[in-house]
């Protein structure tokens, strides 16, 4: 949000609780200045647990109003009000707004007319009109000299970059139909590569990593800024529906630097892809995968469980489909398998809801979701099956691990073994808690809060 504020010479102060050691003590030191205000961006989940607890400290140290923004805030603007710890909410995509309402603060003046906001005017709460999408093009570009860009690279070595925002497609598991209605908005080709120019001009990364919701939508465009990258370094991208394939080269992208993508397969049951509008057949991710098996791209694939009306067969069948897009195609990796969660502002939440699901009903009830919540009232008999299989489903592969964690710590036992030894469990569909399960439980809990 800060990038239009601080192009209008707006002193902005950011603070990162995963980077700031000392993040309290800059939030108290900034809280001293009086601020127009202080902005808190957050998900659904436990982002919004320790939002909450900044803006306690806010609300103790300083009158400065708390603006909260995100994807959350923006699904339930009106329950996100409601908190005592909130005073205005940012609905959607908030650079112009964020400079609208810093004008008006600055001014003393009611917010009164500043779209894409909500916000509380003595005891009742006003819902101002919602802000047209912006055109990604006339955005100054990131005020990168605000944080500690080297500092990021050390702890996640992939320089990101956002190209387009939003994405056409309607997976009724998505929050973007709501969020972003099914609109992909772009840089223009020649703004990408500017961008992408000049952070390996200053920063000389090894990899950037593009965190587009769908890259390869515009084919001419994304094969222009690869031309660009030419393998200068190495690149991944996040957002790939496999069906990609169809239409893209693979193979001249491996050449240009392209060494990873993700692609959400979610489930290996025709029924449950149906049921979410995944537009794509079981048969054609095997005929996909076959073909990314010869370009050498990683091809790291999404899994997930626990949708309304999924039985255990369901799920056997995503785990067959696993064991044989690993089998046939050696570059294949396995994120996890997921458990699906009913997020606000989803088609397929209504249908939770018809099944049992209890939304929360204020800001503090959502914060305790993640994407591994496991509290749906439909996967209770499946409960002990899916978190084995989340927690084996990290090894199988028995490849993907080793990037993640270091690998002295699994000196006696190497990834590539427990991958082997899960691989044939799966083939089996043996999913008891033997101790291995509970001795890998501890450990991915302790060091990675991975499951809640």
């Amino acid at each position: 949000m800060s990038l239009i504020i601080v192009k209008n010479n707006y002193n902005v102060t950011l603070i990162d609780q995963r980077i700031d050691d000392d993040w309290e003590y800059k939030l108290n030191k900034a809280l001293k200045k009086y601020p127009l205000f202080v902005g808190i961006s957050s998900m659904t989940g436990t982002q919004i647990h320790y939002g909450l607890n900044i803006a306690k400290i806010i609300r103790e140290n300083s009158s400065s109003p708390i603006v909260w923004g995100g994807v959350h805030p923006s699904l339930l603007p009106l329950q996100t009000i409601e908190n005592d710890y909130v005073d205005i909410v940012i609905k959607g995509e908030g650079e112009e707004t964020l400079l609208e309402l810093a004008h008006n603060l600055e001014k003393n003046k009611s917010p009164d007319n500043v779209n894409g906001i909500a916000y509380k005017k003595g005891s009742k709460i006003k819902m101002n009109p919602d802000r047209a999408f912006l055109d990604l093009n006339k955005l100054p570009e990131l005020p990168y000299h605000l944080i500690d860009v080297k500092k990021y690279l050390k702890n996640e070595p992939a320089m990101p970059f956002l190209s387009s925002r939003g994405c056409p497609y309607n997976c009724k598991f998505c929050c973007n139909l709501k969020y972003s209605q099914r609109m992909r908005r772009a840089m223009s080709t020649e703004k990408a590569i500017d961008g992408i120019k000049y952070l390996y001009e200053n920063y000389k990364f090894d990899r950037m990593v593009f965190l587009d919701e769908n890259f390869f939508i515009d084919k001419k465009r994304a094969e222009k800024i690869a031309d660009n990258i030419d393998n200068k370094f190495d690149w991944e991208v996040q957002g790939v529906r496999l069906d990609d394939v169809r239409h893209i080269d693979f193979f001249k992208l491996r050449k240009q630097g392209l060494y990873q993508f993700t692609a959400g397969i979610e489930s290996g049951s025709q029924r449950i892809l149906d049921l979410v509008n995944k537009r794509i057949t079981v048969e054609e991710i095997i005929r996909y995968n076959k073909i990314m098996s010869k370009t050498g791209i990683i091809t790291t694939y999404n899994f997930m469980m626990g949708f309304p009306t999924e039985t255990k067969e369901d799920i056997f069948a995503s785990i067959d489909l696993t064991l044989k897009l690993i089998k046939e195609n050696p570059n294949a990796d396995i994120t996890a398998f997921y458990t699906y969660v009913p997020y606000p502002g989803t088609e397929l939440f209504d249908l939770a809801v018809r099944h049992g699901f209890k939304a929360p009903s204020d800001l503090e009830g959502w914060s305790n979701f993640s994407r591994h919540h496991s509290a749906t009232p439909w996967i209770k008999d499946k409960k002990e099956l899916m978190e084995n299989l989340f927690f084996t489903s990290k090894f199988v592969d028995g490849k993907r691990i080793n990037r993640l964690f270091d690998n002295k710590s699994f000196k006696r036992i190497p990834p590539y073994l427990l991958g082997f030894m899960y691989r044939r469990r799966w083939k089996r569909h043996d999913f008891k808690n033997k101790i291995d399960i509970k001795l890998l439980k501890y450990y991915i809990k302790k060091k990675v809060d991975l499951w809640v």
